[in-house]
């Protein structure tokens, strides 16, 4: 890979790190300069029938390409030790491949926020919509929906506190009360956001969509305790 191609993609990062602090969220530059074909065979080769996959072979070969260790991560830490007093480590990681096939009636509606203070949507392998009101997964969020939590008993009863929303006619109703935004990526852009303030689900992947959908999601920085509920919700996903 062209090293001049990485550094242009990363060339405005500081300008979308302040969009983020004000927004909640921030696009990053298409992905399309890349071969993400072969990305996603590779990554579905690891996967097999599972639906999630903790950072495979070919995820790190994905995330080296776009070094995002020595372009992005230095910029989040600092940021999240400056604006959020986060006292971690620069390696506290999670990063986790996510296939969604046509049809699949689980991976929907489950609104969560995330445990970490980013996330990253890379999307690999998007499905065309086959007509305009059909569904191919796409991403629904609320930014800065709430607060920062303060400690993590404000983290457990925020989430529990928002599940109520977690299902077709929840959203509905969420939506009603709080600005909803929808992302598609065919772009293929990915979204960098505030993850633990940023309630965000998914639409269905419909059966008549001709393949699956296929995104990796970067997580970065958990300000909970070794004891919080994020750790323990990654200890059952991994099981």
């Amino acid at each position: 890979m062209n090293e001049a191609l990485i550094k242009n993609f990363w060339s405005d990062i500081d300008e979308r790190l302040d969009f983020l602090q004000t927004n909640g969220y921030a696009k990053l530059p298409s992905l399309s300069f890349l071969e993400l074909e072969k990305f996603a065979d590779n990554i579905y080769e690891e996967i097999g029938n599972a639906t999630f996959q903790e950072l495979g072979q070919a995820h790190k070969e994905f995330l080296d390409l776009l070094q995002i260790n020595e372009y992005l991560v230095p910029k989040l830490y600092l940021l999240a030790k400056n604006k959020f007093n986060f006292t971690g480590s620069k390696e506290d990681q999670y990063h986790i491949a996510r296939k969604v096939e046509p049809g699949n009636s689980k991976e929907m509606f489950r609104g969560h926020f995330d445990s970490h203070l980013f996330t990253i949507v890379f999307p690999i392998s998007i499905p065309k919509k086959e007509k305009e009101n059909s569904n191919n997964g796409q991403l629904v969020f609320f930014p800065n929906l709430r607060k920062q939590p303060s400690n993590e008993i404000f983290n457990i009863i925020g989430k529990i506190y928002f599940k109520m929303f977690a299902s077709e006619n929840g959203l509905k109703r969420l939506k009603n009360r709080a600005k909803m935004k929808t992302e598609n990526f065919e772009k293929l852009e990915p979204l960098l956001f505030l993850g633990n303030t940023f309630l965000h689900t998914n639409y269905p992947v419909d059966a008549e969509c001709k393949k699956n959908r296929l995104t990796l999601l970067a997580h970065f920085f958990d300000p909970s305790p070794k004891y919080g509920i994020g750790s323990f919700l990654r200890m059952i996903r991994n099981r």
